[in-house]
């Protein structure tokens, strides 16, 4: 699954922002259905079930703050990012915040998160748009 492309798309290549989230799903396990699953259960895990069940469902996304996506990455996760992009923790958060919702939304057409080969369908239908 091409992550990068998706996020370059979803985020309008905006400064900055394409390498948070690729960077995050890095450090999650990689670009992959592992690192995705990884993802949604850390901030299932870390106090953003309720959001990530709206961006996953069908209905419309939750909206969530940097403050809240640090908390459930943690400082090591969160740095971890920063050094890989060279911004700041405060902008990954903030880039990751505007992100994921979307992200998410797209990569789960359906309502519930695809298997490894469905994900990397819809990734790629969604790259083709």
């Amino acid at each position: 699954m091409d992550v990068s492309a998706l996020v370059k798309m979803v985020t309008s290549d905006a400064q900055g922002a394409q390498g948070t989230l690729s960077s995050l799903m890095k450090s999650m396990g990689g670009e992959t259905h592992a690192g995705f699953n990884n993802l949604l259960s850390t901030l299932n895990n870390n106090g953003l079930a309720d959001q990530v069940r709206s961006w996953v469902g069908k209905g419309d996304n939750q909206r969530v703050s940097g403050d809240q996506v640090a908390s459930a990455l943690g400082p090591d996760r969160l740095n971890e990012v920063a050094q890989s992009t060279g911004l700041s923790h405060n902008e990954v958060a903030d880039h990751l915040a505007q992100q994921l919702p979307t992200v998410v939304d797209k990569l789960t057409p359906d309502g519930s998160v695809p298997d490894e080969k469905g994900l990397e369908h819809v990734a790629g239908q969604v790259i083709a748009q």
